[in-house]
């Protein structure tokens, strides 16, 4: 199976990177909401097909651009999809709530966002590529702005700049 990297969820996907990419620069709280957002949603979507079909995700194996990728999907991951999906799933669920806090959290979860959506760039189509890289560079510009950001947490302060 091969990705349709000109399908309407592969176009979605980017387009929707490249808007958080400019809110980045732009408008950063509503950047970082949507963000975590992205990561959230992502959690609890993986999670819950990890759990009914966890063979949908040996697609990856067709779809990644990296031999090393392709050997990890065909061989350990094959036989515990359920249990890394679902870890994956509880990382993206922390990573996306750490987005939303202040100081020392936002930056872990900004961190984590960016090396998270950096290793799964070689994923190719199956990530949305080059989706995950956009995203990752809104995080570091995110990341840079945290200062600016921490001073007005998304949970606690619902006016954003």
């Amino acid at each position: 199976m091969h990705a349709n990297i000109f399908s309407n969820t592969y176009l979605v996907a980017n387009v929707i990177s490249l808007i958080i990419l400019l809110l980045a620069i732009f408008r950063p709280n509503i950047a970082r909401g949507a963000l975590a957002a992205v990561f959230i949603g992502a959690a609890f979507f993986n999670a819950v097909m990890a759990i009914r079909h966890p063979e949908l995700f040996m697609a990856y194996g067709a779809m990644t651009v990296s031999p090393v990728y392709e050997q990890f999907i065909y061989g350990a991951f094959r036989n515990n999809i359920t249990a890394i999906v679902v870890s994956i799933s509880i990382c993206q669920l922390a990573t996306g709530i750490f987005i939303t806090a202040r100081e020392a959290l936002l930056k872990l979860g900004l961190t984590a966002a960016t090396i998270f959506l950096v290793a799964i760039a070689p994923l190719g189509a199956g990530a949305a590529f080059p989706s995950t890289l956009i995203l990752a560079a809104a995080a570091v510009i995110l990341l840079f702005k945290e200062r600016y950001l921490s001073a007005h947490p998304i949970l606690f302060k619902a006016h954003c700049r």
